[in-house]
């Protein structure tokens, strides 16, 4: 690129090359006389001129030190995931820039859309001394916060331009030189941010420009290779969604662009548009049909209501944290609700009390609706399949089969007889009549594929032909069979990680992750843990016939404070363990495995045994909700130890066993052994000791 074309975009005269002394005093000259008064005949660059212009039109206060603003951290934060391509696209550019500018006494920054700096490298003393102006991450640097300076007349031009020393318009920044370049959305054009380059005026370089432009380009460059790769995503997650469906089906991007719309889309919007009354029926599939929200994370419907869209007709789809797109389901019919969702008992299984679960719920009832596949993320025995079932119940097909397969529970050699079935003489030993496979088992319905992840790699195509083809061919057969499926995959696993590690297929996990849902590990959901504990004990107890049983208060602070590594599986085989094993109604802790008995908070561990040693004894006190040292191992109760709870407890009993977490003819035994008398008032207490039972 030349200087010229350069100088041309910045408004820089033809004749202008540099700025030596007595160009600077000219500038200095007429920005003195313009702020008098004395002289509307300003011997600048239009661009300047036109920017002082503003700044006096906005009353710009000529003292200012640099930006007089500096926007608060939420809401900076809500700007830097507003601007989350721009800073990715960005990262690797200004990465290579550092280095090049150390030394140099520049500085580079990235800006957003208004001129607030979002990103900032260069040389340490350039980016310390920016300090002093307020040429900082978080700053706004629009002309309306900081006067004429590169970074806000650069959007107020939207064209390349040098602001050199004098130029500026307030006082202290006359010091700096800065050029900022446009860094522009590759598919439209619609101006992203800038790239500014400052520092002291004495490194003013004629080839200044020229960099900031090329940083602005690569960065640009970026963009779109990042926005070529989510387009080809969008296609590849929509590719088997509204297959043979009577629904209009559209896809759009982060900008709310439309990406692709089925043939039924265009006359459905339009009818629905016309059953609104809009007197311009027609579907525009050159606008936006979706607005990014300012929290980056959402889409702002308004555009679309027109259509009546709403978030029910809407799937948003991620990738990496990042909402990229989305897809619209414009019904032909109102689609009647399953009969699990009319009963509203679908989700009654999941027991929880947690916000982050109840948002994982809600998004799964809006997904279940549509046949749309889903991606069900989380660890070892946190639910998913619950959640996979739910999702099948509250779904259209909820009056077809829901069949589960663990891809990791069966040989590599019969994984893929078993997903796609056979014929007869497929291979040595072949049933004589052939096999149905999974697939085909679940016509109508909905197929579960659990630990996906451990799918070998030789049998992923086959199953992403599936799904493309909506067709599955038996082993050993060339005939495709039409099959209607609703696919539900799960896993443990980071699938992404395992594409990057050439153990997953990109394309496959595209068709996987349609949408994905995220279940919180136990260890996050606050207060479900004792909840559920509950739940499970009020259910196995009717199961095993043990009638009404409850946990010792401190139990239930072991529960809640447990990390639960095993997830709710390992907190209710806990459950059951104990309520088999306890002989008494009141479950102590000395039911409970050691690693839970044993297990302290971080900042108890430090402590341990100052938390051992045993509380002031009350004779008036019977709650079993004050803390009592007590032992998982029965040898460690001590006939000290025994007197001492039985004497709080007034000799009752029950209430004396269930603190220790024996039963009470272990107790009696230990009374029997240590030649301890019965206590006179344990019969006398028959309330206390009924109340217990």
């Amino acid at each position: 690129m030349h200087l010229d074309q350069l100088n041309e975009w910045a408004g820089t005269p033809e004749q202008s090359t540099g700025f030596g002394p007595g160009e600077e005093r000219t500038i200095m000259k007429a920005w003195e006389d313009y702020l008098a008064g004395t002289s509307r005949q300003l011997k600048v660059r239009n661009v300047v001129a036109q920017s002082w212009e503003r700044c006096a039109a906005i009353g710009i206060d000529h003292k200012l030190p640099g930006s007089k603003t500096i926007i608060e951290q939420r809401e900076f934060e809500q700007r830097l995931q507003r601007n989350r391509l721009l800073l990715q696209a960005a990262a690797k550019v200004l990465s290579e820039a550092q280095q090049l500018l150390i030394g140099s006494g520049s500085m580079l920054l990235l800006t957003d859309v208004d001129g607030v700096v979002l990103d900032a490298v260069g040389d340490p003393g350039t980016l310390e001394a920016g300090q002093d102006i307020n040429l900082v991450v978080g700053a706004d640097w629009s002309e309306a916060n900081a006067g004429t300076n590169g970074i806000g007349t650069t959007l107020a031009s939207r064209a390349p331009v040098l602001i050199h020393g004098p130029e500026h318009f307030c006082a202290l920044t006359k010091n700096w030189t800065c050029v900022g370049a446009p860094v522009r959305n590759p598919l439209d054009g619609a101006l992203l941010g800038l790239v500014d380059m400052s520092g002291a005026k004495s490194t003013f370089q004629q080839h200044n420009l020229a960099f900031a432009v090329m940083v602005a380009r690569g960065i640009e460059a970026a963009l779109s290779l990042q926005l070529e790769v989510e387009r080809r995503m969008l296609l590849e997650y929509s590719s088997g969604i509204g297959r043979g469906w009577s629904d209009g089906v559209i896809v759009v991007d982060r900008g709310g662009q439309v990406v692709l719309a089925n043939e039924h889309a265009p006359r459905l919007m339009a009818m629905r548009a016309k059953a609104r009354e809009f007197a311009d029926g027609s579907f525009h599939s050159d606008q936006p049909l979706l607005t990014l929200n300012k929290d980056g994370r959402s889409f702002d419907l308004a555009a679309a209501a027109r259509y009546g869209i709403n978030p029910g007709n809407l799937l948003p789809v991620h990738h990496d944290g990042a909402l990229i797109g989305a897809v619209v389901i414009a019904a032909a019919a109102q689609r009647p609700p399953a009969p699990a969702v009319i009963r509203s008992k679908a989700f009654e299984p999941i027991v929880t009390n947690c916000a982050i679960m109840l948002d994982a719920i809600h998004r799964a009832s809006r997904l279940a609706i549509y046949q749309a596949p889903v991606l069900i993320e989380g660890e070892t025995g946190v639910g998913k399949e619950l959640f996979a079932r739910a999702i099948h119940d509250a779904s259209p097909c909820a009056d077809g089969p829901f069949i589960p397969f663990n891809c990791g529970a069966i040989s590599r050699d019969l994984i893929a007889t078993e997903l796609f079935g056979y014929v007869k003489g497929a291979f040595t030993g072949a049933a004589s009549n052939g096999n149905i496979g999974r697939f085909e088992r679940a016509n109508n319905g909905t197929l579960c594929l659990d630990e996906i992840g451990e799918l070998p790699l030789d049998l992923q195509p086959f199953l992403l032909r599936v799904l493309e083809e909506g067709a599955v061919c038996r082993v050993g057969d060339a005939t495709p069979r039409p099959i209607k499926v609703r696919l539900i995959a799960m896993t443990n696993r980071d699938l992404r990680e395992e594409v990057e590690k050439g153990r997953f297929r990109r394309d496959l996990l595209y068709r996987l992750n349609v949408s994905t849902l995220k279940v919180p590990p136990l260890r996050k959901r606050d207060g479900d843990a004792v909840l559920l504990a509950q739940h499970f004990l009020n259910h196995l107890s009717k199961k095993h016939d043990l009638g009404l049983r409850c946990f010792a208060p401190d139990v239930l602070r072991l529960f809640k404070t447990y990390p639960w590594p095993g997830n709710i599986r390992e907190l209710r085989n806990v459950v059951e363990s104990a309520l088999l094993l306890c002989d008494t109604p009141v479950i102590g802790r000395g039911w409970l495995p050691e690693e839970i008995v044993d297990y302290r908070l971080p900042e108890e561990r430090s402590d341990l045994s100052a938390s051992c040693r045993l509380p002031r004894l009350r004779a008036d006190s019977c709650s079993l909700d004050e803390e009592l040292p007590r032992a998982s191992d029965l040898r460690s109760l001590g006939k000290q130890h025994i007197e001492n709870v039985l004497h709080r407890f007034q000799g009752n009993i029950s209430l004396t066993a269930a603190a220790l977490g024996i039963a009470r003819t272990t107790l009696y035994r230990r009374l029997k052994a240590y030649g301890l008398d019965m206590p006179r008032d344990s019969g006398s207490a028959p309330d206390a000791d009924r109340v217990a039972e």
